[in-house]
């Protein structure tokens, strides 16, 4: 599924309906560079550094959103549906909604549509930064069951996390999230995740 390129951009009705869930305004008020992957198309190692913890600290919020959203529905369900939130400029987390077409789309073809949409968003500038889930394999372990979280974020952050989770008698569980690095997709193009960029570790 990773290697999968967008398609269809064009039929895509996007979108975003608040999230139950959205985060408080503390940290906002930090000096976060005004540009995007318009701007220049890329951050220096020293700004990767100096927005590492910030940036980290807006991903564990986004993946935190993430697997308690779709925990619940993964509960009420037994699948992992794919879904996407954005971090709006403001700090408030949004789900992102597909239209009529989207949400009737097979799960791989959702992924790339909730990719080819936060795109869209991140080259104009209008968010932060983006959390994309589904369900995903273990190499060598087909029976463990894992959510995936393709996580980026503006200031220099690109990862993949993957939550183990199981059933207990009905009872859902996670285990301990493990993140991977990635390349970057959504707010720039053809740049490997920076390594003074990934010190967030396991969130």
């Amino acid at each position: 599924m990773r290697h999968m390129k967008p398609l269809f951009l064009s039929t895509l009705l996007v979108l975003a309906a608040v999230s139950p869930a959205s985060l408080a305004q503390d940290g906002f008020d930090e000096d976060i560079p005004d540009r995007n992957a318009l701007a220049d198309g890329k951050l220096t190692s020293d700004e990767i550094k100096k927005y590492a913890a910030l940036a980290a600290k807006h991903i564990q919020e986004l993946t935190a959103v993430a697997r308690e959203e779709v925990g619940s529905e993964l509960e009420q369900s037994g699948v992992v549906i794919p879904a996407a939130w954005m971090m709006m400029n403001d700090g408030e987390v949004k789900r992102v909604r597909l239209g009529e077409s989207g949400e009737k789309a097979a799960a791989t073809m959702k992924v790339l549509m909730f990719r080819a949409a936060l795109k869209s968003l991140a080259r104009h500038g209008k968010i932060l930064g983006t959390a994309i889930v589904y369900a995903g394999t273990v190499e060598g372990e087909k029976d463990t069951r894992v959510l995936a979280i393709e996580h980026e974020h503006r200031l220099g952050l690109s990862g993949l996390q993957v939550v183990p989770y199981r059933f207990d008698q009905g009872d859902l569980s996670f285990g301990k999230p493990n993140t991977q690095k990635k390349p970057y997709e959504l707010f720039y193009d053809g740049r490997k995740a920076e390594s003074e960029g990934q010190t967030q570790g396991k969130t």
